[in-house]
């Protein structure tokens, strides 16, 4: 069984395209909840609504009064859970076909993987040759390895996450605790990375999506998402995905650590 997350703040116009993507294009059954940090643009209603038609799907809503960020719904969710697998997708991410049951599959093959989810971002930011020379091989499984990957759209072991506990939650940071908790489950032995071929979603929120509102329509959601990493404007926040695309191309965050580029079995050690 696989539990997956899915909060929403407002931007409808991103919810309305990605919650039905998320269910139709899972490619494997899974168990959906769904929490709402204080919505006020008809993204509760239109919940309420998507409901009975996903109701196979959908388990749970849970509606908050107020923005609570992203740490504390996820260690609420994680509690709950049941599934052997625990995941999130973002509302402002698209997922592709058959997205689940690759990273199921994953998971399935290699007990050494950590967190493993889709690419968000866009391919011009890379170097594809750079990046294809970072692909590793962990029980057949392909993948580019780095110490931390985006919070968009993953897959996770629950035994893995009840190994590591909890997200920390900061009192003011709305998006904090994802990053270094990753770092924890890397420094424990396992592999955390993104798919290869790449599983390419599309991150709404990227200044070149063609879907994208940030700092234009969504700007206070912007705010907060952004403002953590001290990004206020769409010019800031262009460069910050470029920067971060390249960290990942040249596995800066592992090499940071200590983790070798080279990447194998031998390597890891549970």
């Amino acid at each position: 069984m696989i539990d997956i997350l899915y909060i929403t703040f407002n931007r409808i116009a991103y919810t309305k395209i990605t919650l039905p993507a998320l269910i139709e294009n899972a490619g494997t059954d899974f168990s959906l909840t769904i929490m709402d940090n204080g919505s006020t643009d008809g993204t509760v209603e239109y919940l309420q609504e998507i409901q009975e038609k996903y109701k196979k799907t959908i388990r749970k809503i849970l509606f908050n009064s107020k923005n609570i960020g992203i740490s504390m719904p996820t260690n609420v969710f994680w509690r709950t859970a049941k599934g052997e697998f625990v995941g999130k997708v973002d509302n402002d991410t698209l997922v592709p076909k058959n997205w689940l049951s690759r990273l199921l599959e994953a998971h399935q093959k290699s007990d050494k993987i950590g967190v493993v989810g889709g690419f968000h971002f866009d391919m011009a930011y890379v170097d594809e040759k750079e990046l294809e020379r970072r692909v590793v091989s962990l029980d057949g499984i392909s993948l580019i390895p780095d110490a931390f990957i985006g919070g968009c759209c993953y897959l996770l072991r629950k035994s893995v996450q009840e190994k590591h506990g909890y997200l920390d939650v900061h009192p003011t940071r709305k998006t904090f605790g994802w990053t270094e908790y990753q770092r924890a489950i890397a420094r424990s032995g396992y592999c955390n990375g993104y798919l290869y071929p790449l599983l390419n979603v599309e991150h709404f929120d990227d200044p070149v999506s063609k879907y994208n509102l940030a700092y234009t329509k969504h700007i206070d959601t912007s705010k907060i998402s952004m403002g953590d990493k001290g990004i206020f404007n769409r010019e800031e926040q262009l460069k910050w995905y470029i920067k971060d695309a390249k960290r990942v191309e040249r596995g800066t965050s592992l090499t940071e650590m200590g983790i070798p580029l080279n990447l194998s079995v031998n390597s890891l050690g549970k």
